[in-house]
């Protein structure tokens, strides 16, 4: 893979190459769909976009208003740790992105391999910022969350992952990369949100 002067013998090694593994699997998803299917990971992205957060904060808060079964936790922990993480995360994914100046896989790769309508958002190309957002989501609620729950959502963060590498926006690494911030962000919000879900309970759950 040809990758930029400016990028250090130790990026190129660990964060592009893998063996020519990183590239393989990028190729190989990229190659398994077909463009008449591309709808598909296009509505993924979409669902996974950082955008939909305000949706995502209104859908907890409603979900706190309904009926909790005894011994249930509550949901107030997750929304405080959704609330936190998500824009420690997004500004830790930004520094990253500046300092680290991988450029995205059409720069490196030509034109051919961006299937996207919609153009990217930053030049650069990791952290992912969906799986950012996705893995943000996903540990944040995760405590709250019955098996079926989790599952849904690894599947979830799974398939927004794989719809960036498809649409040729991003290379396994980043999908990788981003999760691991996300979760890393929350685990770091993590106290915060317990002193906060203790100290400033969340009104309304009977309203």
């Amino acid at each position: 893979m040809q990758v930029p002067a400016t990028a250090a013998p130790w990026t190129k090694h660990w964060l592009y190459d893998w063996g020519g593994a990183n590239l393989d699997i990028f190729l190989a998803t990229q190659r398994a769909l077909s463009d008449g299917w591309l709808w598909v990971p296009e509505i993924l992205s979409a669902l996974g976009s950082y955008w939909g957060a305000p949706a995502v904060v209104l859908l907890m808060l409603v979900w706190r208003r309904a009926p909790v079964r005894e011994g249930a936790a509550s949901i107030d922990v997750p929304l405080y740790r959704f609330a936190l993480g998500l824009p420690l995360a997004i500004a830790v994914a930004a520094i990253f992105k500046t300092i680290i100046a991988l450029p995205r896989p059409f720069v490196v790769m030509g034109d051919a391999v961006y299937r996207a309508h919609s153009a990217p958002e930053s030049q650069y190309t990791m952290p992912s910022g969906h799986s950012v957002y996705i893995g943000v989501l996903t540990t944040a609620l995760w405590p709250s969350l019955g098996w079926a729950g989790r599952v849904t959502m690894l599947v979830f963060a799974a398939a927004v992952g794989w719809s960036r590498i498809v649409l040729g926006a991003h290379f396994p690494i980043d999908v990788i990369a981003g999760l691991a911030l996300g979760w890393a962000c929350v685990a770091a919000a993590g106290s915060w949100a317990q002193r906060m879900a203790r100290n400033a309970p969340i009104k309304g759950r009977n309203l």
